[in-house]
């Protein structure tokens, strides 16, 4: 356990001046901000071809994995969730997987995206949007 821990705490250091310098939302509204549109783009590329297979192209966590995955992919559309979930949790799992937060590791992360952090705000940005 304490490698997990001593792992979150390095994200979070890590991760914490970058996203107090980019300005993204920490208020969990989901607004989009300026996201530049290609940026927008390859976000919805990358939600089709990485996240649609578990969380189901709508976001209700019925893609075609989803049958064999416990704990289930989580349903975008949970008003619950949508209301309890920072910007900045989403953004952690959507680069460093589920396990990350201390969620199922098997919420893989996208590593290639910790440089990107337009495109994260896109993809996370288009989650919101799936609550809606």
């Amino acid at each position: 356990m304490t490698s997990l821990t001593s792992k979150r705490s390095l994200v979070l250091a890590i991760l914490t001046p970058l996203w107090l310098v980019s300005g993204c939302s920490k208020s969990g509204s989901g607004g989009s901000g300026a996201i530049p549109e290609a940026a927008r783009k390859e976000a919805a590329e990358i939600f089709s071809t990485r996240c649609m297979t578990c969380h189901g192209a709508t976001g209700r966590g019925d893609g075609p994995a989803s049958a064999g995955l416990t704990p289930k992919p989580r349903n975008f559309h949970d008003p619950a969730w949508q209301s309890s979930a920072t910007d900045i949790h989403i953004e952690t799992i959507i680069q460093f997987g589920g396990g990350s937060v201390g969620k199922s590791p098997a919420m893989p992360g996208n590593p290639d995206l910790v440089s990107k952090l337009e495109v994260v705000s896109a993809l996370r940005a288009h989650i919101r949007n799936l609550g809606k």
